[in-house]
């Protein structure tokens, strides 16, 4: 196996928990945590309300961590070590309650069990983050890597869409409810044990380089000094937008599929495909990014994805099941753009600052990344749920009517409005969402050509403390992607 190759997939094996386990959590936590373990949902928002606030202490101290670690194991891969065990104990502790019985002690139990497993979480996943540009500092060559990282995550996403499901009926059986937690147990035991042992891949697999930056006492100021960087505002822009749009449609398929189009039972079926055809269009986009550039896939993806979604407007309960495939599709090129393009662009940015502060401050940027990713998407879709609220619906008291009432008709429910409010809240909010994504990959000015001259500049200061040997293209290219002149760069006036 070529040594680079082999990087790659060691590299890629650590969204394999990145995918996964993000998955397995959107889809079955809070039916875990309310119907499995008969919790109330104002409690269960309170839970992850609570880790989302944890979060924004150890995200951005991880990320300040990782950036001071000096180990004969690297700076970032250290933490892939450490983490090992963490991962596997918080997947297991955030399904399991060891008996407790009283509701207010599983309040409190899953509050630190959700806290535990975000801690695990931010020890791997802030300096995974982090690390491909201690990997190596080619433009391409980071897209190539990406592009390996982003067809393992959405392979485990797809696996982790359906398999945990599989174990939890054939252990714990089909009827959802308190006599799962077997089931829940087992299957938190297994892919707690797989995602662990992806890390000692990614650790043993990946190299970092050796010449390290100076560490770094950080202030507040310094953490809020990247906001800044305009370079990074942008990428923000794109980044939070299309993320956002993503959870917020997975969150409202369900709901669509089994209510808006009557079609429950070909849920799985409409994800499967959207996951499938997702990795599919990775290598894709992949190969697109390395000739085009990396926001160059957003060009392809987001406009597809918003007419996607306005074909959805005339659908309804007579549409063919295969239009729904085709639509899935459709909206996995928009996925996979987005997807592959956010990721590869972020290691870019470290770059940006380099020359703009004459610092490597990449787990900071990680931190940070991390920590709006997650405190964005807690918050849409708390929002999401008080707009469903609103809107009449209850996703509990729906459930239990179709099951029990013997005069329950769908077709009729179907044309309320709480079913017209849900079909737009569907249709019109990733519309939106991406077309912000695409107004900000109009606005980004990270190319090759100009990743070339920032780190011709970097070169330029490190070796003579300036960049006058440096053309005017050079220069140009420079101040366009940070906003600044000359006499701002590597620190100065900062």
């Amino acid at each position: 196996m070529k040594k680079n190759l082999k990087a790659k997939i060691g590299y890629g094996f650590g969204d394999i928990y990145g995918g996964g386990a993000f998955l397995v959590f959107s889809l079955l936590y809070m039916n875990f945590l309310v119907l499995v373990e008969e919790l109330p949902i104002v409690a269960t928002s309170v839970i992850i309300f609570i880790g989302k606030v944890w979060d924004a202490v150890t995200d951005p101290a991880v990320g300040w961590l990782s950036d001071k670690t000096r180990s004969k194991f690297g700076r970032r891969r250290f933490y892939f070590l450490i983490g090992i065990i963490p991962v596997f104990l918080s997947f297991i502790t955030l399904f399991y309650s060891f008996g407790i019985q009283s509701v207010t002690g599983k309040i409190i139990y899953y509050t630190f069990a959700y806290m535990f497993f975000g801690t695990a979480f931010t020890i791997v996943m802030v300096p995974y983050n982090a690390i491909l540009s201690d990997i190596t500092s080619d433009y391409n060559e980071r897209t190539s890597f990406t592009t390996v990282r982003m067809i393992f995550s959405g392979g485990a996403s797809l696996l982790c869409a359906v398999i945990p499901g599989i174990i939890i009926k054939a252990i714990g059986g089909s009827v959802n409810g308190p006599g799962q937690k077997n089931g829940y147990l087992v299957m938190a035991v297994i892919l707690g044990a797989v995602f662990g042992l992806c890390w000692l891949m990614t650790f043993l697999w990946t190299k970092e380089k050796e010449d390290l930056p100076e560490t770094e006492n950080i202030t507040i100021k310094s953490w809020l000094s990247v906001f800044k960087n305009k370079a990074y505002l942008i990428y923000l822009g794109i980044f939070l937008s299309f993320q956002i749009a993503v959870d917020l449609m997975l969150a409202l398929l369900i709901f669509y599929m089994d209510i808006v189009v009557l079609k429950y039972k070909s849920y799985e079926l409409v994800v499967g495909v959207l996951l499938v055809c997702s990795v599919a269009f990775m290598a894709v986009m992949g190969a697109v990014a390395k000739r085009k550039g990396k926001a160059f896939p957003l060009y392809i993806g987001m406009p597809v994805w918003i007419l996607t979604m306005l074909a959805f407007i005339p659908a309804n309960k007579d549409t063919p099941v295969f239009l729904f495939c085709v639509f899935a599709a459709c909206i996995a090129v928009g996925s996979a753009a987005g997807n592959l393009s956010t990721w590869s662009m972020l290691t870019d940015i470290f770059d940006v600052d380099e020359i703009i502060t004459g610092k490597r401050r990449e787990g900071i940027y990680s931190g940070m990344t991390t920590f709006l990713r997650k405190s964005a998407s807690g918050a849409a879709v708390l929002v999401l749920g008080f707009g469903l609220k609103s809107l009449g619906f209850d996703q509990n008291q729906y459930t239990i009517i179709k099951a029990k009432a013997a005069d329950f008709d769908p077709a009729a429910y179907a044309k309320t409005a709480v079913v017209s409010g849900i079909k737009w809240m569907f249709i019109l909010i990733p519309i939106v969402l991406m077309s912000i994504c695409l107004f900000f990959a109009i606005l980004n000015k990270i190319n090759k050509k100009r990743f070339v001259s920032i780190q011709t500049g970097i070169e330029g200061f490190k070796a003579n403390g300036n960049i006058d040997a440096l053309d005017d293209d050079a220069l140009s290219d420079i101040y366009s992607v940070t906003g600044l002149k000359k006499e701002q760069l590597w620190g100065k006036k900062h």
